[in-house]
């Protein structure tokens, strides 16, 4: 069942050559079941994200062209929702957490496919969500990108939300940035299904 719906993240194309006319703080995903609003200082990659396929890229809005203050912490993440009914599989976080760090869970985590490439660095499961710390030597999902990721699994509207957090190669995320961000990514993805206006982490 896991296998079905936990997948490794898509490849990526920032477009910060692109100067953003407006700084889009919020996307709609997973047939407006999800919506994911961004920490103070990110916006929404219009270009790289995918909407329709239920994939979001977020990024510094500087990177992207937007007049904006740059956050304290920097790097790239994703969102990814699955189909309806796929939450199910974040209902026992336990059982999650435990699959993800076998070896065909972990291959799962790999961009390429491979449980050799990945080293898990730690997990923890609560809440009905589950976070997993590693690293991948296989190549990122994003020219430019740190080997290094914090990824989140959740149940948001009955859907599983896969959220992935990586720092720059050239300045690379610690283990408390990096989790900071995945943890201000997910609590703006949990609150923008209740509340899209006032509901805003900040970085």
């Amino acid at each position: 069942m896991f296998r079905a719906i936990v997948v490794p993240l898509g490849v990526l194309a920032i477009a910060a050559c692109t100067p953003l006319t407006t700084a889009t703080r919020s996307v709609s995903l997973g047939q407006g079941d999800v919506v994911a609003t961004t920490p103070v200082g990110y916006c929404v990659d219009d270009v790289s994200s995918q909407p329709a396929s239920d994939f979001a890229v977020l990024a510094p809005c500087t990177s992207l062209g937007a007049d904006s203050v740059a956050p304290d912490v920097i790097g790239v993440a994703t969102v990814q929702v699955g189909p309806a009914e796929s939450g199910n599989a974040a209902a026992d976080e336990l059982a999650l957490r435990d699959f993800l760090i076998t070896d065909e869970g972990v291959s799962l985590l790999s961009q390429a496919g491979d449980a050799s490439t990945v080293e898990i660095l730690s997990s923890q499961a609560f809440n009905s969500q589950v976070m997993v710390h590693f690293t991948d030597s296989s190549p990122p999902p994003l020219a430019g990108l740190q080997n290094e990721e914090w990824r989140a699994f959740t149940n948001v509207n009955g859907r599983l939300v896969t959220i992935g957090v990586r720092g720059l190669a050239v300045a690379p995320l610690g283990d408390g940035p990096g989790a900071t961000l995945l943890k201000l990514i997910l609590a703006g993805v949990q609150a923008a299904t209740t509340d899209t206006e006032t509901s805003q982490p900040e970085v």
